[in-house]
């Protein structure tokens, strides 16, 4: 659709709304409790409803039914409540108590009786639903973050009950609706993330249009909702639309395109766009050298992501290459020592660990080299001749080494890359097979860890759990069938095992599968060969039993 048409939609549709409350239409809703009478409403007439849920639990209507504008249906619903009713320029209906009239019900903060944690929320249902739906488990988990997000939303909506104050209160509760899409994305609860970022998403489309700079942060989050959910096939056309109105909003090589990139190319790489996914990586580097020049440290960033990208899908050589070139980059401008230096040489340590984990035909040479791109710091890149071994190399370990030791002497180093820079050395030793010298690596990021003021979740945990460091990859996963979807079937097989003290496998048994004994014995081997990083408690490591690990490949179908 082109630019014209969308503006012309998001036009009609801003003008359009508004009318809804004084169309007339057949609206039939039963007695009984007012909130499920409320979203019943929104079904039946398409208005959008706000309100806040503790001021209306408990409270019942004797329903409505007949020929009513949905301002008219509303009022009747709220009949013998001190409920009122006003409506916005943009024709949603703001429910609420007077400002001095007591709520019904406690406040979020000590945690209010929820709906059914797992009701689907439909594409109408109001800000004020989700914070019904979401509340419950939040209290549960005690994460503060997310229900410090739903008491914002909740404070919004109820700040927003004056039509005047609409405009701003509409860009808050979009922004609250969004920051608490971000906070359940960060606890991993996807389903609620996806509902909060598409409500957010609604409101900006609807009171700024289908191109505004408004839509594009709850469009991102639902864009990577849908990828950290592995719904890549759903995920891409959100990223790509993100992404078309960053260019258009801000200009083809603007900065703040960097991550959208990223992520729209890691959920091609899922789906098996090469080529597609390394045009974006490659303009990544291209749109940091056009901003800073080439040459200049700050590209180095893009560089790396790049390199990673490189191993990422198994072209280790060309992860190296790109690898260096960064170092070449820092080379030029500062010490051989400095920080900068740190991501590219744990960038050669990761292909050569990465590498480890390869099936044998992608450590096969290949047979044409692979053009990564042009310029001063790009050239044509390919294998060369011989096999690389998964063996690790040397000249990795240095690397790693070395990366350690700039931090270690860095007083202003980053706590989280030198955590990170630990764990990684530790699971280099793991791949080793070198339990006893990975252990002072990861109690030493252990006790960094619980003595850092704030991290990140993914760093603050990275020792709370087993994480798988080397699987050498059965051929049969990746050996995915050229023949239509039609003519292949889905395969898996599931592993129940233990995680040692030492990073091994112990007591591993298939549990379920539903292939031929040889490809369950393939994967059963592969399982036992693998190698993690353990599970730490009060600093030390400890056996997990019962993790389960479920492979899934893909098949030609038998014939008849």
């Amino acid at each position: 659709m082109s630019r014209s048409a969308l503006l012309a939609l998001a036009c009609c549709v801003s003008i359009c709304m508004p009318a809804l409350a004084d169309q007339r239409r057949q609206i039939d809703v039963p007695a009984g409790e007012l909130i499920a009478a409320l979203k019943a409403l929104t079904q039946q007439s398409g208005v959008d409803l706000v309100y806040r849920s503790e001021q209306l639990e408990g409270l019942r209507t004797q329903g409505v039914s007949g020929a009513f504008t949905p301002q008219e249906a509303v009022t009747r619903l709220l009949e013998g409540t001190a409920l009122t009713v006003k409506t916005d320029p943009s024709g949603a209906m703001l429910i609420a108590l007077p400002r001095s009239a007591p709520t019904s019900g406690s406040t979020l903060s000590s945690a209010p009786k929820a709906a059914s944690a797992g009701a689907p929320l439909s594409a109408a249902a109001t800000a004020q639903s989700r914070q019904t739906s979401a509340q419950q488990p939040a209290a549960r988990s005690g994460d503060a973050k997310v229900e410090r997000q739903l008491s914002t939303v909740t404070s919004e909506v109820n700040e927003s009950a004056s039509p005047a104050d609409y405009p701003r209160a509409g860009t808050d509760i979009e922004g609250a609706l969004t920051a608490l899409g971000d906070s359940f994305l960060d606890a991993g609860q996807y389903a609620k993330a996806e509902a909060s970022y598409n409500e957010a998403l609604q409101l900006a489309e609807r009171h700024a249009g289908l191109e505004s700079e408004r839509v594009l942060a709850p469009l991102l989050g639902l864009g990577n909702t849908l990828a950290a959910s592995g719904r890549h096939q759903q995920a891409v056309p959100r990223l790509q639309r993100a992404l078309a109105i960053q260019r258009s909003q801000y200009g083809l090589f603007d900065l703040r395109q960097q991550a959208t990139l990223k992520s729209l190319a890691a959920s091609l790489t899922k789906l098996d766009r090469i080529d597609e996914a390394q045009d974006l990586m490659i303009y990544r580097v291209r749109t940091a050298e056009k901003n800073f020049g080439e040459g200049d440290p700050k590209v180095i960033p893009a560089v790396c992501d790049l390199g990673d990208w490189f191993s990422e899908v198994g072209l280790a050589p060309e992860a190296r290459l790109t690898f260096q070139m960064a170092l070449n980059i820092a080379g030029d401008k500062e010490s051989l020592n400095a920080p900068i230096i740190v991501e590219p040489l744990r960038g050669i340590a990761r292909t050569y660990m990465r590498r480890a984990s390869y099936p044998e035909n992608w450590l096969r040479p290949l047979s044409h080299p692979r053009k990564c791109g042009s310029g001063p710091f790009w050239c044509e890149l390919g294998r060369s001749s011989n096999v690389e071994s998964r063996d690790l190399s040397s000249d990795g370990e240095r690397a790693l080494q070395r990366a350690l030791r700039i931090l270690e002497a860095d007083p202003g180093a980053s706590m989280p890359t030198l955590i990170e820079t630990l764990i990684q050395m530790g699971d280099w030793r793991q791949i080793q097979k070198a339990p006893s010298a990975a252990l002072p690596y990861y109690q030493r990021a252990w006790k960094l860890i619980h003595e850092a003021a704030s991290l990140s979740s993914s760093a603050a945990t990275a020792l709370d759990v087993p994480v798988r460091v080397y699987y050498p990859t059965p051929q049969i996963v990746v050996d995915v069938p050229a023949a239509s979807a039609k003519e292949t079937r889905s395969n898996s097989v599931q592993v129940e095992f233990t995680v040692a003290a030492d990073g091994s496998v112990r007591d591993a048994r298939i549990v379920d599968h539903d292939t031929r004994e040889k490809y369950a014995q393939q994967i059963f081997d592969a399982v036992r060969a693998a190698r993690f990083r353990p599970k730490f408690v009060d600093g030390q490591a400890v056996a997990a039993p019962g993790i389960t690990y479920r492979e899934v490949f893909w098949t030609d179908k038998p014939r008849d």
